[in-house]
């Protein structure tokens, strides 16, 4: 224990204490272990035993002297396993008590380590040994008074003697708020050294010689603030260049201001993140952030959004958005959505049409799953909190974007497209791959036919055009077959790759444990051939003894039949089976392929679930008859150009005389869907047009049959 002694210290003790705190008043407080268990102030460096000691008089010969005006650091350490109130009194009058009030020069909650400043008024006798009063008890208890006895802790005295400050004033202030709305700022003199007077000066040429004064300014801006201060020994000045920025222009006030009721267990946000804006905040009521917490966002325009919740306990999120500028929030500005999520994330989207260029009030509301939902409606436990939001108009072209309500395996036709441009397009172009456009911004699209189909939207604005396409988006069954559901618990063997390969495919995918033991890969598609055979690979996690069953839907019938399980077989860390397709006409057409792979003798159950050490994949298989490269022998001289074709014609030229003829020409996607149909004359004297502009981009497979039965396949490919 390091304290301050003199000579005759016990004649030199403070005035004698009208009270006296007793010890710790629970009877289980010493096994707690609370107490103070060390004083920081000056030459103060007291290290006890806690609450076990009691309360405890150090004041005759621990003390230390301070200068009038002047911040001293102070550190009080308690109990390092539970939080604490610490008060601290100073006899400032030097009559043995304790003004509860007046005389408290520091105050910390709900801490293990207390640290802060004491400052000696000027008022305070000098040289006269004045008693210091420390006194804490546990954060749940009543807060220690000068004179109370605690529950769990302890109280100390010290002494302090007050010196005269002979030093120039160090000038320094502070402001509640450098950036107002109002225009209203509260000015707090921070000076050393017991100045006696001061002078402001606001920037606005305007003064003050009050201490603490509070200015309004009349007139929006950024103003220079200065202190002077000064004592008997001199003058120091204090300057904040552009240290206070008046901004008038606030969203239009909220009809309403909802406060929580009763807000309870950390409910509420502690932080609001939406695009470069970010904002701390503490649980709590009503917080409105309008002035002080602004961002500009650009309309038609996506922005990551953000909370942090102040609980571990799932909420309720909603954002509004004032729109039209009205000050009324109605539910077509509700911009933001996250029911029972904890901390939760995602994108608000600008509207093109919002009030441009003026501050729009933004809401966000927070509360306990199933709490308030509207706007004005006070949370029960959790917090309101408002900001500033400028929407500015866009001056750049569109980056186009969509999505889809499309999943793969499902019978999701119409399929509803929504447009995600930025930069606020005004008129939209789609193309679904099947021949077929639309000029609405979210068309629904009626698919008539199987298929893999290329997406494209074209969108533009003033500012130009941008186009976003997404090659073989979706894969479309028509008519469209549920399928039975399989799934395995798949925690110790899981596929890591299915692939296959013969002389036309070369297929792999690749993948981890599926979620629920079933992988939907039917966005992937395998284009095989009738009267072929292939080599089906899978690879497992582990090297475990396994069997592995593949079944094809061959006629089509949604039914995975036992005459179609086209492999059966036990393997290791890799299987492999060749897997052939019948040469019959009615295997043509899309359909699906099952793969599970099990850790047991089970009889092969395309449609079992819940299977022990087992997983199930589906893919999309398209069986198709001839490719323009095995019946390239039909019609050997047949020539088609430009192939590619870059703006959608084609001609056909057939130099054979004994050929020459009416041919039926069809041209197909590379699913079979049959998308134009049309005669046309071919013979050595002339060419014949075929015209490809309505399709998109892409490969098609065009087919001629002559009259006699003759048939040639083609590829031809569409830039």
């Amino acid at each position: 224990m390091l304290v301050l002694t003199s000579a005759g210290a016990r004649a030199q003790c403070p005035v004698a204490a009208n009270c006296t705190p007793g010890a710790a008043s629970n009877p289980g407080a010493v096994s707690i272990g609370m107490g103070i268990l060390n004083v920081k102030l000056n030459t103060i460096d007291n290290t006890t035993a806690g609450v076990i000691d009691g309360y405890r008089d150090y004041s005759c010969t621990g003390g230390t002297t301070l200068l009038v005006g002047v911040d001293y650091p102070v550190s009080i350490r308690t109990n390092a396993n539970a939080d604490e109130n610490v008060r601290v009194w100073l006899d400032l009058n030097n009559d043995g008590a304790f003004n509860a009030t007046t005389e408290l020069v520091f105050s910390s909650d709900s801490k293990r380590l207390h640290t802060g400043i004491i400052r000696l008024p000027l008022s305070a006798p000098l040289n006269a040994r004045l008693r210091l009063r420390v006194a804490a008890d546990y954060f749940g208890s009543p807060v220690p008074g000068p004179c109370t006895t605690p529950q769990f802790s302890q109280t100390e005295d010290y002494a302090i003697t007050a010196l005269a400050n002979a030093a120039p004033p160090a000038a320094e202030f502070v402001a509640d708020q450098p950036l107002t709305c109002s225009g209203c700022v509260q000015f707090r003199d921070q000076s050393q050294n017991a100045p006696t007077s001061w002078r402001w000066t606001f920037g606005d040429g305007t003064t003050s010689t009050q201490q603490n004064p509070n200015h309004c300014y009349a007139t929006a801006g950024t103003y220079t603030v200065a202190l002077t201060a000064t004592n008997t020994a001199g003058s120091t000045t204090r300057t904040r260049p552009n240290y206070i920025t008046y901004n008038n222009i606030i969203p239009l006030a909220a009809s309403c201001a909802p406060a929580t009721l009763a807000q309870c267990c950390g409910y509420g946000i502690t932080r609001f993140t939406l695009g470069p804006l970010s904002q701390a905040s503490a649980v709590g009521s009503y917080e409105d952030f309008s002035c002080t917490a602004r961002v500009e966002l650009t309309e038609g325009n996506q922005y990551p959004i953000s909370l942090t919740t102040g609980t571990a306990n799932a909420q309720d999120t909603r954002v509004w958005l004032d729109l039209n500028n009205d000050g009324v929030f109605s539910p077509a500005e509700l911009l933001y959505q996250a029911l029972n999520r904890t901390s939760p994330s995602g994108t608000l989207s600008i509207p093109a049409g919002a009030v441009k260029d003026k501050p729009l009030r933004l809401r966000v509301l927070s509360d306990f799953v199933g709490g308030a939902s509207q706007p004005c409606a006070s949370p029960q436990l959790g917090q309101v909190e408002d900001y500033t939001v400028t929407v500015r108009t866009s001056t750049s072209p569109p980056v186009a974007g969509f999505t889809s309500d499309y999943v793969p395996g499902t019978c999701v036709n119409p399929v509803q497209f929504t447009d995600q441009s930025q930069n606020a397009p005004t008129s939209w172009r789609w193309t679904f791959g099947d021949g077929t456009t639309s000029t609405q911004q979210n068309p629904a699209h009626l698919y008539a036919a199987s298929g893999i189909y290329t997406v494209a939207l074209t969108a533009t604005n003033a500012f130009g055009s941008a186009t976003s396409t997404r090659p073989n988006y979706l894969t479309v069954t028509v008519p469209c077959l549920q399928y039975c559901a399989s799934n395995g618990l798949n925690s110790n063997v899981w596929l890591t790759n299915v692939a296959v390969t013969g002389t036309t495919v070369n297929f792999a995918n690749a993948s981890g444990a599926d979620p629920g033991g079933y992988g939907n890969y039917l966005g992937s598609t395998i284009l095989l051939q009738p009267n072929a055979s292939y080599t089906l690979t899978t690879t497992a996690n582990q090297n475990f003894q396994r069997l592995t069953s593949v079944w094809i839907d061959l006629n089509r019938d949604g039914v995975f039949a036992a005459t179609e399980l086209l492999a059966n077989l036990s393997s290791l860390l890799t299987s492999s089976a060749t897997i052939t397709i019948p040469n019959r006409a009615n295997v043509v057409g899309f359909t699906r392929m099952r793969v599970v792979t099990r850790l047991n003798n089970n009889q092969p159950n395309a449609c079992v679930q819940n299977q022990p050490n087992s997983e199930t994949e589906d893919y999309s298989v398209r069986i198709d008859f001839n490719t323009a490269t095995t019946a390239a022998r039909h019609l050997p001289t047949l020539s088609i150009f430009p192939n590619p074709t870059p703006d959608g014609p084609v001609q056909l030229r057939l130099p054979e005389a004994a050929a020459a003829g009416a041919y039926a020409v069809t041209v197909h996607n590379v699913l079979g869907a049959e998308l134009i149909s049309t005669t046309l004359r071919l013979g050595p004297t002339h060419a014949a047009t075929l015209d490809l502009t309505a399709l998109p981009r892409g490969l098609y497979v065009l087919r001629l049959r002559g009259a006699d039965g003759q048939l040639a396949v083609r590829r031809v490919e569409r830039q």
